[in-house]
């Protein structure tokens, strides 16, 4: 591990290898962090998380339990992807613009609070649909803004984003687990109780949030950026990268909707169903302690292939399994579906935008993760009702689609001969 730059030495947080930071000549005159800026980092991702551990996994247990039809779960549960392709976008480019991303992130969250707070009184298909949407709508800025501050953290101090990063995937594990208890004791109606409980607990951290300032001009050296003309948003190698990240991503969205259906139909208890979506957080969290130190040596490229590749495995074997034991095992590959994708699509953002415009970056990402997740999300619920648990054949097809554009990407890329650089 590379010594701790001043800033972090003493914080109790490592930091990332030299390889992995991306500092600005006039780094060393930087100030100081904020105090206890990796902590609120942290919690910046903990608090969503749990807001996340209890409303995308357990909503649709929710829904089905006021006698919704499976087209009609699809249906809203896609609703909040759709709306996010104008919330993110927009509320990271407001976030590059004002005197402190935090504000958006404040903003967020309390509008979510009171979204979730009127839900407690919806029970019918469109004011749901409606009140899901609106917080979808406003919620979907506030983790790519968080990214954007860790991110500049990593840029400017050294901070290992792995690290950081993991106690997010923690306080899911704690938030899914206390829902599949809440789920044996109360059934779906405890899910909307707990999503206004921790969006309350998401307005909080959000206003305790490190305050950065306005994003500092670009850090990229010069003589790094490719020569041209054009967005660094719409170069052919970055755009390719970017879609087949999200297509991959958005190939989860069968799993997300119908999971915690189908194994509770297969007689897996709401407790056993909490382990089930664990494992996978827990996989996730063992591979953002261990990024830092081992995931270094590998460029961003073949660390986001390869996570592409084992998604077509795992929704190819999900059908063919049976039993609570199987699908733990099979749980555990969220390490490379999501999290060792994240962590290459981070360390290419990094490379390739600067953090005057890492805001944006984020929600550039996160904008076509919401595409393709809206289309697999609201397709699950057609899917589901025709072929059933067979139904993740079609996402092993559509995670083989994202393989395809990372590859290419690999080819048209000015370092391809080195795939990544």
């Amino acid at each position: 591990m590379a010594a701790l730059p001043p800033s972090a030495a003493g914080s109790g947080v490592p930091a990332i290898p030299d390889s992995d930071m991306l500092t600005s000549p006039s780094s060393t005159t930087l100030p100081g962090p904020p105090a206890f800026f990796a902590w609120r980092a942290a919690l910046l991702f903990c608090a969503p998380m749990m807001v996340n551990g209890i409303g995308l996994l357990y909503f649709p247990a929710m829904l089905q339990d006021l006698g919704m039809s499976d087209v009609e779960i699809g249906l809203i549960v896609s609703i909040p992807f759709l709306v996010r392709m104008i919330g993110m976008p927009v509320g990271a480019f407001l976030a590059d613009r004002v005197s402190d991303r935090a504000i958006i992130l404040v903003w967020s969250s309390a509008v979510s609070l009171a979204t979730a707070v009127v839900m407690l009184f919806a029970q019918s298909f469109w004011p749901i649909a409606l009140f899901y949407g609106l917080q979808g709508l406003f919620y979907a800025p506030f983790v790519p803004i968080s990214e954007a501050i860790l991110v500049s953290g990593v840029r400017r101090w050294g901070f290992d984003y792995g690290f950081l990063r993991m106690w997010g995937s923690v306080a899911f594990v704690v938030s899914t687990l206390t829902g599949g208890w809440l789920l044996e004791l109360y059934g779906g109606a405890m899910v909307l109780p707990a999503m206004a409980f921790f969006f309350g607990v998401t307005t909080l951290v959000a206003i305790a949030a490190p305050r950065l300032g306005r994003p500092a001009p670009s850090t990229r050296p010069l003589e790094e950026a490719p020569v041209t003309h054009r967005s660094p948003f719409w170069q052919a190698d970055f755009v390719l990268v970017i879609i087949g990240a999200a297509i991959v991503q958005g190939s989860h969205g069968l799993l997300f909707a119908f999971a915690t259906n189908f194994w509770t139909a297969h007689g897996i208890s709401g407790v056993q169903i909490s382990f089930l979506w664990t494992a996978g957080v827990v996989a996730e969290i063992v591979l953002f302690f261990l990024s830092g130190r081992y995931l270094a040596r590998y460029s961003n490229l073949s660390l986001v292939l390869f996570g592409c590749v084992v998604a077509v495995l795992r929704w190819s074997l999900f059908p063919l399994l049976d039993g609570f034991w199987s699908y733990l095992l099979l749980q555990a590959s969220h390490a490379f579906t999501f999290a060792i994708i994240h962590v290459g699509i981070q360390r290419f953002l990094m490379e390739r935008i600067g953090e005057d415009r890492g805001a944006s970056a984020q929600g550039f990402y996160q904008f076509f993760i919401s595409i393709f997740t809206v289309l697999a999300t609201w397709a699950s619920g057609f899917i589901y009702h025709a072929y059933g648990v067979k139904g993740f054949y079609i996402m092993a097809l559509v995670a083989a689609v994202g393989v395809a554009s990372v590859v290419a990407a690999m080819f048209v890329q000015p370092q391809r001969a080195r795939s990544g650089g």
